[in-house]
């Protein structure tokens, strides 16, 4: 659209500063819902590993090596989110690592603030809530360490806390009252409630990490006249879809426009794309976390089940990201315009 436009030429709607801002509202919106979705998706899987690598290991586990397991798995899911979003493995592992301690932490204060607040439904309720809580605390860290930045790092972890807090609130309250309500049988409907149950979790957090990165952490001053990213701490040129300096490292405080960004015009196609590699670097970072555990849990009972297992789940992991993989790849193919053939003189 021309920069002299009064009107947007699709429907109509004159362009001043709250249309513009309505615009704004529905991208940030869409930009913090994508995140959610994988929030949910991450929770989902982590929840059901978790629920079946306890079973497997049975009740004989002492109850507060049990949390602690189970709050390091389910953390290091959610703490992944963002990375496997952006593709980053830097950011995954260092979000993976603070989900593993902040959900550790968490996992071993379950059972003490059980027994300070049994003495009412209502206090008891609140355990869950500190639990997830603290574990939002170290995942909601992560953008902020990226950015180098204490008061970006502050208000992540504000917001983790917060989310994690309601979340895990959220996800006890939903789990409980579909076991009570609905008596699930099953293997599969019991795991679909489990993982259902984690997903909220981790919808709901990454919902409001989700909004403070989009409107504070990751915000960035748009300059319409903006030909190269110039670092301030080191003067090094950076292209435009850069964030970071590639030369030391630190964040560019200038963002491009859209108008001189390369843009797909297959918005959505490119929504699947993303999807497809979502799932793919998400099997990757499941096989990861969860077939070393699953070996050692297996190794206790017998060394060659242990092997054997470990590389069938090795070799499914494998295939599940190839897959996903090769999918994105052919969708990607399909939205690329075709190149114009040169012509050559006979």
């Amino acid at each position: 659209m021309e920069d002299d436009a009064k009107y947007c030429g699709h429907c109509g709607m004159f362009l001043n500063k709250r249309s513009e801002l309505l615009v704004h509202l529905a991208t940030n919106f869409s930009w913090v819902w994508r995140r959610s979705w994988a929030g949910f998706a991450s929770g989902f899987i982590g929840w059901i590993i978790v629920f079946v690598i306890m079973r497997i290991v049975g009740e004989n586990i002492n109850p507060i090596v049990k949390d602690l397991f189970g709050g390091m798995i389910c953390g290091v899911f959610l703490g992944t989110v963002s990375g496997i979003i952006e593709e980053s493995a830097y950011k995954a592992f260092l979000g993976g690592i603070l989900g593993t301690l902040g959900g550790a932490l968490g996992g071993v204060l379950n059972l003490p603030l059980k027994d300070i607040f049994q003495s009412s439904d209502f206090l008891s309720s609140l355990t869950i809530f500190a639990t997830w809580a603290i574990g939002g605390t170290f995942i909601g860290a992560t953008s902020g360490i990226i950015e180098r930045n204490k008061k970006k790092i502050f208000a992540g972890v504000l917001f983790g806390l917060i989310g994690g807090g309601i979340g895990g609130f959220l996800g006890s309250v939903f789990y409980g009252s579909i076991l009570i309500q609905f008596n699930p049988q099953g293997w599969l409907i019991k795991r679909l409630v489990e993982g259902a149950s984690g997903g909220l979790v981790g919808a709901v957090l990454w919902f409001f990490i989700g909004i403070i990165e989009k409107l504070y952490i990751f915000h960035r001053r748009e300059d319409p006249k903006l030909e190269k990213k110039v670092c301030a701490s080191c003067g090094k040129q950076n292209q435009l879809k850069f964030w970071y300096c590639v030369s030391c490292g630190h964040p560019l405080p200038t963002a491009a426009p859209r108008q001189k960004m390369v843009l797909t015009p297959y918005r959505g196609m490119e929504r699947v794309v993303n999807s497809f590699v979502f799932l793919s670097w998400l099997f990757g970072v499941t096989g990861v976390i969860t077939i070393p555990v699953i070996f050692f849990v297996f190794l206790i009972q017998d060394v060659i089940l242990a092997f054997i297992i470990a590389i069938l789940l090795i070799l499914s992991t494998y295939l599940l990201v190839v897959f996903f993989r090769f999918l994105a790849d052919i969708l990607t193919t399909l939205m690329r315009p075709p190149s114009l053939e040169t012509k050559t003189g006979n």
